[in-house]
């Protein structure tokens, strides 16, 4: 029976010896302590170098459930300047009683002027921080930044994470965006030759409403959030943009459409399609000495309206698909001889011709313009798979008793 007790007792004292090893809670916070960071917004003064900034934080309160006739606001935003990040930092502390939290911040919103001096000071200070999120979106304004980060937007009521969705599903089912424009893949890109497309934010109509009764109108579009066009950065600098139809050609190349649409022309009448989801085959070649680009797209072709006034045929799906093959395989290709004129290598082709191998890539790579040789050429195979749920368009009849479209 002592013997049990002793063992007993041992085991109880490794136990309560083990429990002192736990670390437990200890570096636990209180969220009322936190100040939770959601979207940020920056600027820089060229002329004196001055970067104003601005932060939208949480307001738990405003978040949680509450009687229309107590609206509270879901977020405030905070401003501040300083001539260096880390002045920015120490200056946040003067003027919001929390400690700043950023392991959920949404997304990082810059101003054109401070996109064209260059963003290298703040990418490698963002990368310094042990806190830091390098899959935060990054955005130019196309707007004032003080109007964007003082709007507060209908349904979603956190504006970073609004943008952050519109992005995301902007990148699956629409031909303008992508998901390629973090602070990950704009790091990686500087110290490569390949060009970053950043999405350009704006505001759909000014003035905004930087009241918390924005919520209690039905015009969700006055002062809404709105991704259009993209900007172009060389390293670190901003070198042009994109318009919306050049984003759908950008992101075909670059095999990262979601869903390609295209209105097309079959004799004198509309017809509009969608291309969801191409699969895309690329290979980079030497001939005769010189680049040539092979792009391959294959996807299902999806009958959105068809206005004709002929009945859908095997003969007329089959001159829908040339047409769209045409269509697609000319401005894709006037896309990219357009942005080659202007030395924008938008398809990353140097960097893969430094990455290529082999006796005959290395007589020519000394030609530090061979990219500019290249030649595109693109296929671009599919059969039209969904028609809808009628094969031909409803007629009506007119007033001598024949039918009109």
């Amino acid at each position: 029976m002592r013997f049990k007790a002793i063992h007993r007792a041992g085991k109880l004292l490794l136990i309560g010896f083990c429990c002192l090893c736990l670390p437990g809670c200890w570096d636990m916070e209180e969220i009322d302590h936190l100040a939770i960071i959601n979207l940020v917004g920056l600027d820089k003064e060229p002329e004196s170098g001055k970067y104003t900034i601005y932060y939208q934080v949480i307001n738990p309160e405003g978040m949680a459930s509450q009687k229309a006739t107590s609206m509270k606001a879901p977020l405030y935003t905070y401003r501040t300047e300083a001539f260096t990040p880390g002045d920015i930092v120490d200056k946040l502390y003067d003027i919001i009683p929390r400690r700043p939290f950023y392991a959920h911040y949404q997304g990082l919103i810059v101003t054109e002027r401070l996109a064209e001096s260059g963003m290298l000071e703040w990418i490698n200070f963002l990368e310094k921080q042990p806190d830091r999120r390098s899959t935060v979106y990054l955005l130019v304004a196309d707007s004032p930044l003080s109007e964007i980060m003082n709007t507060y937007i209908p349904i979603e009521r956190l504006p970073g994470r609004a943008a952050r969705s519109i992005i995301e599903l902007k990148s699956k089912f629409s031909d303008q965006s992508g998901k390629q424009a973090r602070v990950k893949d704009f790091a990686e890109n500087m110290e490569t030759f390949k060009l970053t497309v950043l999405p350009v934010i704006r505001l759909s109509e000014l003035p905004s409403e930087p009241r918390a009764n924005r919520f209690e109108h039905i015009k969700a579009t006055h002062g809404n959030f709105l991704l259009s066009g993209g900007t172009v950065f060389e390293a670190d600098r901003m070198i042009g943009r994109l318009t919306d139809a050049e984003m759908a050609w950008y992101y075909m190349l670059n095999g990262e459409t979601g869903t390609l649409y295209q209105t097309l022309t079959i004799h004198d009448q509309r017809v509009d399609v969608q291309m969801p989801r191409p699969k895309m085959r690329r290979k980079l070649s030497l001939v005769h000495g010189e680049p040539v680009l092979r792009i391959e797209l294959n996807a299902k072709i999806r009958l959105l309206h068809n206005n004709q006034d002929k009945p859908l045929t095997v003969q007329n799906l089959d001159e829908i698909e040339r047409k769209f093959k045409q269509t697609v395989e000319k401005k894709a290709s006037d896309f990219f001889e357009k942005k080659k004129q202007k030395g924008w290598d938008l398809l990353g082709i140097e960097a893969e011709i430094r990455r290529s191998k082999g006796k005959e890539w290395a007589a020519v790579k000394s030609d530090k313009e061979l990219w500019k040789k290249t030649k595109l050429e693109l296929s671009v195979q599919g059969t039209v798979s969904t028609i809808g749920n009628t094969i031909n368009p409803y007629w009506k009849r007119g007033s001598d008793g024949e039918r009109t479209h």
